[in-house]
Formats: structure tokens, sequence, C-alpha cells
């Protein structure tokens, strides 16, 4: 058996996500309009550090590298 994939989001609206993330935009999940979750909390995130937006109210993610664009 397979393990379960956590629910992420579909490519667009990772894009989506990430970029508004970045230019500092207040974020919404794309899906259901929930509060997102940043980790690490601090902005902007040190270089080469792993970005993960979790909803809060469905729980999708989206994952990125900082400072890799």
């Amino acid at each position: 058996m397979r393990k379960p994939r956590p629910a992420t989001y579909n490519p667009a609206q990772a894009l989506q996500l990430i970029s508004s993330d970045r230019s500092g935009v207040p974020l919404s999940c794309p899906s259901c309009s929930g509060q997102i979750d940043r980790d690490p909390t601090n902005k902007p995130a040190p270089p080469r550090s792993h970005v993960t937006l979790t909803c809060a109210k469905c729980g999708r993610m989206a994952r990125y590298i900082a400072g890799a664009a």
C-alpha cells in the first residue's frame, strides 16, 4: 500500500499563492478562502530556507525555497 499524500494545491493555485507570498500580499486560500499559516513566520525568509504555506481550514499546502527565483 502507498502512503496517502498530503492535500496540495493544483500548480496554478500554488504559483499564485507563492507569488503573493513573495510580494507581501495578505494570503488567503484559493480553494476555500481560509487563512494561510506560514512557516517560518518571519518575512522575508532567510535565503535557501524552505517555506511552507498551509491553509488552516482545508489543510492544503504549498512549499517553496526562498531566494531560489
